[in-house]
């Protein structure tokens, strides 16, 4: 009962009056932490971004501008500068890792390994992809998310519970959940569709979204290290046959085929 009504008490603090408090209890400090985000605006949440971007930026090997990786990607993307007045920045991550990401701040960051299996079209598609989840917002929901689940495992650990003691960062914490983060279908396809317009709009092959996810899919298949890292990082999204067929299905009613 006492703790229903400690409970309570922080939230009319920090929902009801905005109070920027303190307690000694790191559990409860926690929970303070998790309210007080679930009212952050947007603007801070790109903020929080910003400041992942950069802590990644620096646990990363970023391809230096002469690198034939960071041209390509330079030629490719160079003209789109902005997105629902979020503007963009794009690096490449030195490393064999088959994938990209977005942050809600209009970083988007992409592994030379992705850029190496790819072709321009199918690369540009992917990039669609994560423009998509900028555009769509999906990825302040999962900055918001992930703070929270880091306040909540610091709350765990401070009451003892199942979960152990942080040993990182919480920005430490918010990079291991981007690896594999996880979209719900609905963003997923959301995202595809978004990258699908792009490509039209933009004058790529229309199926490179099909294409590369089928091209990802037989990489998961052929097994081996690359092979198992790619269906481990994929194992958190939608099926990526199916979403390829979808794609595909898609594309070809819009150009008339």
């Amino acid at each position: 009962m006492l703790t229903a009504i400690l409970i309570a008490l922080i939230i009319y603090l920090v929902v009801v009056t905005r109070s920027n408090i303190r307690l000694p209890h790191p559990g409860l400090q926690a929970t303070v932490d998790i309210f007080k985000m679930a009212t952050l605006k947007d603007e801070h949440v790109i903020s929080m971004a910003r400041e992942f971007i950069n802590y990644s930026d620096r646990n990363n090997q970023i391809a230096s501008s002469s690198d034939y990786h960071a041209m390509r990607l330079f030629a490719l993307t160079d003209k789109y500068v902005s997105i629902n007045g979020v503007n963009l920045n794009f690096k490449v991550y030195m490393g064999s890792t088959i994938n990209a990401f977005a942050a809600a701040d209009g970083s988007i960051r992409v592994y030379s390994g992705l850029m190496d299996v790819m072709t321009d079209d199918e690369l540009m598609a992917i990039i669609g992809h994560e423009l998509g989840h900028i555009s769509n917002n999906d990825t302040i929901g999962f900055m918001r998310k992930a703070y929270m689940t880091s306040a909540a495992k610091n709350m765990l650990s401070a009451a003892g519970g199942i979960v152990g003691e942080l040993t990182n960062s919480q920005l430490g914490s918010i990079a291991e959940q981007l690896a594999g983060a996880k979209f719900s279908q609905g963003q997923e396809y959301g995202a595809d569709d978004f990258s699908l317009g792009f490509l039209i709009r933009n004058g790529y092959d229309p199926y490179g979204m099909a294409n590369a996810l089928d091209k990802i899919s037989k990489i998961a298949e052929a097994g081996g290290a690359k092979g198992h890292d790619v269906a481990q990082m994929f194992s958190t999204h939608p099926d990526t046959l199916q979403r390829a067929k979808r794609m595909r299905i898609k594309a070809s009613a819009l150009i008339g085929k």
